[in-house]
């Protein structure tokens, strides 16, 4: 796909041709049919599901209010998905669990433990990259 849209970039830039004119130097014609590939970022292989809950003491879990707000695709103006809304209560019980979290687990465990934690999250991140940037 990238080679595809720096194929037709090449293709179409090479239409644009620098003139010499002899009064005013170097003149680039930007008029004549700028065509665009497809972007390389292709949304086709994520499955992104209808509804996204809060994530609060290892689990997910509908917000308190029951509010969600649609999560808007800016190029399309289309919805994406349904992002639950955190209300005062649903932040408070976060940071406590949290703070329990802090407390009972990590603090005592010893910190090459800790990395290897972060390190598969981190790789749950990459892996997931393109599924999260497009929330």
């Amino acid at each position: 796909m990238i080679q595809k849209f720096f194929i037709t970039f090449a293709y179409s830039k090479i239409n644009i041709m620098a003139k010499k004119n002899s009064s005013a130097g170097l003149n680039l014609a930007f008029d004549n049919g700028w065509q665009y590939a497809a972007a390389p970022e292709s949304a086709d292989h994520i499955k992104l599901k209808e509804k996204y809950d809060l994530f609060i003491d290892g689990k997910f879990v509908a917000p308190t209010e029951g509010k969600y707000f649609a999560t808007i695709n800016p190029a399309t103006e289309q919805k994406i998905a349904m992002v639950a809304e955190a209300s005062q209560k649903d932040v408070d019980k976060a940071v406590i669990a949290a703070n329990d979290a802090h407390i009972n687990v990590w603090s005592k465990m010893p910190a090459k433990e800790r990395g290897k934690y972060i390190y598969r999250i981190a790789r749950m991140i990459h892996k997931n990259a393109a599924a999260n940037w497009q929330l």
